[in-house]
C-alpha cells in the first residue's frame, strides 16, 4: 500500500489540494502560480485555512470533515479517502491524468482553468489529436438522434473524435454513431467514472471504456447532481475545436454548452429544426445569433483546417453516391422487400410483435427503451426481438440495441 501511495503521491497532492472545498481550478492554479509546488501548495492550505472537505467513504455514506489547520483528525480522514480512492481507481482499472501530464489535452489545457485533474478509462484521451463536440436534448426526436448518430459517423470515419456528455437523445446518439469508427468517441461524465448514467447505459458505458473513453473530473463516487453538469458542459466544449447542437430547448444544458463554446473561442455549428417544434427554440436561436448552419458533414469540415486521415475516402465515397446509385439502391432494396412479401409478414404479425415492430425506426433502441416504450418485461421484449430478427425484418446491433430493416413507408 506505500508503494502505491508512493507512485501516486503526486496526484494523491491534487486530490487533497482539489477535495478542499472551495477549491476551484482557478483558485489552484493561482496558488500553483504562486508557490509552484504541490507540497507547498498543500501545506499553504493546511495551515491557512480552516479545511472542510466533503466526500464519500467506503460505506457511501457522507463524511464532513470541518476542523481547524493542524488537527489530527482532517489528516487522517482525508488520507484515508484518498487511499481508498487509489485503490478503487486501480481495481477498475481507471487511470488519473494531470494539468502538466504531456498527454492533456492541448485545446483544453489553453482553455481558462481547466480541471487540474482528470480521471479516465479507455485510452482515446491519450491519444486524441482533434475532436468536435456534439450535443443537445434529452428529449430528443427521431430525427435529431438520427441527424446526431449519422454526423458522428461520418466525422469519426475521418478520424475525428466526438465528444459529447453520455445523456439520454443526443449525445448518446453520437456516442453510438461514432464509436465503432477509426476517430472513435470520448464521454464526460458530470458524476464519478464508477456511476453509470443514465442507467440505461450500461451497456454504452461498458463499450466506450473499450473503444473510447470515460472521463470525469470528478472523484469516485461523485453522484450525478445538477451543479455538476455545467462543469461538465465546460470540459466538453474545452477540449474541441467545435460544437455541433443538434436540437435545443429553450432552457436546453446544450445553450451552456455552446455558451462555454464562444467563450473559449470556439466554433458554434446549429442543426435547424422545425419552427413548432420545441426542441428546435434554442438551436434556431442559436443561428439566428450567428452560429453556422449546419445541413451537412461539409458545413463542419470547411471550418477547420483539420488533418483528415479518410478525406480521400470520403471525397471519393460521396462522388460515387450519385443519384444512380441512390436509384439503383432504392431499387434493390424495394426488390428485396418484395421478395420478403414485407408487407404480408408485417401484417401476420402478433398483436405483441406489431407493437414492438412500430416502436422500431431505422435508428437502433436499446431494449431497455422499447420494453419501456411498450410497457413490457425485458425478457418478454427480448423474446419478440428474437422472433422478428429470425423473419428478417428487424436488425440487431450491438450493445443490445435494435432498428427496422428498412426505413418505413409513411
Amino acid at each position: 500500500m506505500n508503494n502505491l501511495i508512493k507512485i501516486y503521491e503526486k496526484e494523491i497532492l491534487v486530490m487533497k489540494i482539489m477535495a478542499v472545498k472551495g477549491m476551484t481550478p482557478r483558485k489552484f492554479y493561482l496558488l500553483y502560480k504562486e508557490f509552484g509546488n504541490l507540497t507547498k501548495i498543500w501545506n499553504f492550505v493546511r495551515k491557512n485555512n480552516q479545511l472542510e472537505f466533503k466526500f464519500k467513504n467506503d460505506q457511501n455514506n457522507e463524511l464532513n470533515i470541518h476542523n481547524t489547520k493542524n488537527s489530527f483528525s482532517d489528516k487522517y480522514n482525508i488520507d484515508i479517502w484518498v487511499k481508498s480512492q487509489i485503490i478503487r481507481l486501480k481495481k477498475m482499472s481507471a487511470k488519473i491524468m494531470l494539468f502538466d501530464d504531456v498527454n492533456y489535452p492541448t485545446l483544453l489545457k489553453e482553455s481558462y482553468s481547466p480541471p487540474p485533474i482528470l480521471y479516465y478509462m479507455g485510452e482515446k484521451l491519450t491519444n486524441l489529436s482533434q475532436a468536435i463536440s456534439i450535443v443537445g436534448s434529452r428529449r430528443a426526436t427521431k430525427y435529431g438522434k438520427s441527424t446526431a448518430y449519422q454526423l458522428a459517423n461520418q466525422l469519426s470515419s475521418l478520424g475525428i473524435t466526438i465528444v459529447s456528455g453520455f445523456a439520454r437523445g443526443i449525445d448518446s446518439a453520437a456516442h453510438i454513431g461514432a464509436k465503432d469508427e477509426i476517430g472513435g468517441t470520448i464521454a464526460i461524465f458530470g458524476n464519478g467514472l464508477d456511476i453509470c448514467y443514465p442507467k440505461e447505459n450500461k451497456d454504452l458505458y461498458k463499450e466506450l471504456i473499450g473503444k473510447g473513453s470515460i472521463v470525469s473530473e470528478f472523484p469516485l463516487g461523485t453522484p450525478p447532481e445538477r451543479l455538476n453538469f455545467p462543469r461538465r458542459n465546460r470540459l466538453i466544449s474545452g477540449i474541441s475545436y467545435g460544437v455541433v447542437i443538434v436540437e435545443a430547448g429553450e432552457r436546453s444544458g446544450a445553450l451552456i454548452t455552446a455558451n462555454f463554446a464562444l467563450e473559449q473561442g470556439r466554433e458554434v455549428f446549429a442543426v435547424p429544426g422545425a419552427i413548432f417544434n420545441e426542441n428546435s427554440i434554442g438551436v434556431n436561436r442559436l443561428i439566428q445569433d450567428g452560429a453556422k448552419l449546419v445541413t451537412s458533414v461539409d458545413d463542419i469540415l470547411e471550418e477547420f483546417g483539420l488533418e483528415i486521415k479518410n478525406i480521400k475516402d470520403y471525397k471519393e465515397r460521396k462522388r460515387r453516391k450519385s443519384k444512380e446509385e441512390i436509384r439503383k439502391e432504392t431499387k434493390k432494396e424495394t426488390g428485396y422487400k418484395k421478395s420478403l412479401n414485407i408487407d404480408s409478414l408485417i401484417k401476420n404479425l402478433k398483436n405483441e410483435e406489431k407493437k414492438v415492430y412500430f416502436i422500431l425506426d431505422d435508428f437502433p433502441q436499446h431494449i431497455d427503451e422499447i420494453a419501456k416504450k411498450c410497457n413490457l418485461d425485458v425478457a418478454r421484449i427480448g423474446d419478440i426481438l428474437t422472433l422478428l430478427e429470425l423473419k428478417d425484418i428487424i436488425n440487431h446491433h450491438s450493445g443490445n440495441r435494435y432498428s427496422t430493416k428498412f426505413i418505413k413507408d409513411i
